[in-house]
Formats: C-alpha cells, structure tokens, sequence
C-alpha cells in the first residue's frame, strides 16, 4: 500500500483524516476477527459515510462516489453477525427469568452459539478478502486535494440534515402509534445518520450537544426494540422447528422466553411513543429555518 499523502490542514479533511487513521488501524484487528475492531471499523465508516460528501471539493466526483460505495459494503460486512452478538447476551438477560426447563434454555443457548461462531467465521473471511488498498489510495487524494471550507461545508451539512430530517418526520407520521419493528428500524438508522451529522455539526461548527444526545438516546431506545424483536423471531422459528419434530413441551418453553422479548420490545415501544419524537424534529427544523434560513443545521 502507498504512503499517505499530505493532507490538508483544513477542519472538514481534518475530521476525514481522524476516521480514516481510526479505520485502517482497526481493520487487521478486524479482519481476524475481534469484536471491538469490527465495531470501530462499523462506526467509522459510518461517520465517513457522512463526512467525506461535506468534505470533499467535488461530492458528486467519481472518486468520492467509489469511496462511498466501498465503505457502504465495509459497513454491511462489519455488520454481519451482530444481531446474534448482541442476542445471546439478551437470550442470557431473559431466560434466567422465564419458567422454561433448564435443558430448553441450555439448547437455545447452544443453538444461538453456534450460529454466532458461524456467522463470526463467515465475518472474518469476508473482511479478509475485502481489498481495502483501492479505498485507501482514494481516501488519501482526496484529502490530499483539501477540503472545502467551512461555509461552503455548513451548506452541505444543513442540507443533508434537513433532507434525512424530514424523511423522518414522512416516517414517524405515516407509522403513527403502530408498532411496526421494521418501518422502526428504518426510522433508527435515520436517527443514526443525523446523530453522527450532529456529531460533525459540533465538532466543526460548535453546533450544540443536545442534538447529539438527543439522536443517540432515540438510537438507543429504538435499537434495543429491533434487538429484542430479531431475538424473539429467532426463538420463534427454533419454537417451529421443535413444534414439527413432536417437541411441543420444548416449543411452549421456547415461545415463553419469545413471549417476554416481545413484551420488552412492546414497552421500548411506549417509551420511544412519550419521546414525542416527530414534535421536536418538527419544532427543530422551524426553529433553524427562521434563526439561520437556508444554511442552517439541525
């Protein structure tokens, strides 16, 4: 691999460059397979995946296009086998709790671990096979050639947080008080996105930290309802499997647990409904267009 070349001294490349160095060295500890490089190399492709568009002198030019993609497909590869990661430590929170056979607990748990050590092996050949030399080379020119500067990057962070913003209001209303995991999920990823343009918001333009945890805090509730949901499928569809072998006793276990994930993911529900979370989306977006028009930020 080349040298890295000079980089501008510029804040929006400086904010580039921080995730780049933070992804490349994390990526060999990835690549063979450790949980918190593959969670570093996740977040900060991420934040790449935000920053490089604000940065970057051309935004729309085939090598800012070609990095973006590359880092999309890194972050789906980082992602895989996280929801069984985090599961088995819900599975171990909840069954404990539910009135299940200790062998119907033991099985699952054994079931879950071994899907999680084929989904890790799985993980690791594909990030080692992931040809990250073409992501770098781009990644250097292209901070190399400087960034834009900082009025020109406040226009293109208000305008992307306020198209993402408003895409989540059109989903927050459309889905109303149903509970409804996926279209949820949906709406979490766009929570992300504008948290980590929160994120650069403060740490280029000082914007105010009440939006970043403001974002994170909606992540989070939102992100235990998809994790307790994908286990409770996950129980479900072990559940089938036993119902068609004759083992009821063991699928009524199973489904009791499921049952209780199902409840949990219910009242993250309610809790992320109180948030009222389109009202201050709503109010927010008001609020920035009248105190700074067109150049405003969320």
């Amino acid at each position: 691999m080349k040298p890295p070349r000079q980089q501008s001294d510029r804040p929006t490349t400086q904010f580039v460059h921080e995730h780049v160095q933070r992804l490349f060295a994390n990526l060999p500890g990835a690549q063979a397979g450790e949980e918190e490089p593959i969670h570093q190399i996740r977040v900060a492709s991420r934040r790449l995946r935000v920053g490089l568009p604000v940065a970057a002198q051309k935004p729309a030019g085939r090598r800012v296009r070609r990095s973006l993609k590359r880092l999309r497909a890194l972050t789906r590869l980082a992602g895989q086998g996280r929801d069984l990661d985090v599961g088995a430590a819900l599975f171990d929170e909840e069954a404990p709790r539910a009135e299940v056979a200790q062998l119907v607990v033991r099985l699952m748990r054994d079931r879950l671990a071994a899907e999680r050590a084929r989904a890790h092996r799985k993980l690791a050949r594909t990030l080692a096979e992931f040809d990250a030399t073409r992501l770098r080379e781009d990644l250097d020119i292209l901070m190399a050639r400087g960034g834009v500067d900082s009025g020109e990057a406040a226009l293109r962070l208000g305008s992307a947080r306020r198209k993402h913003a408003r895409a989540a209001l059109e989903e927050l209303r459309a889905l109303g008080r149903h509970f409804a995991p996926m279209a949820l999920h949906a709406i979490r990823r766009r929570c992300r996105w504008l948290r980590y343009a929160a994120e650069l918001d403060r740490a280029l333009f000082g914007g105010r930290a009440t939006a970043v945890k403001r974002f994170k805090d909606l992540q989070d509730i939102l992100g235990k309802l998809h994790d307790a949901f994908v286990l409770a499928e996950w129980i479900a569809r072990e559940a089938t499997s036993w119902e068609a072998l004759g083992e009821r006793r063991r699928a009524a276990a199973a489904r009791s647990v499921g049952a209780r994930l199902r409840d949990r993911a219910q009242a993250l529900h309610r809790r992320f409904l109180r948030v009222q979370t389109a009202d201050w989306l709503e109010g927010a977006l008001r609020r920035n267009a009248a105190l700074f028009g067109q150049a405003a930020s969320l």
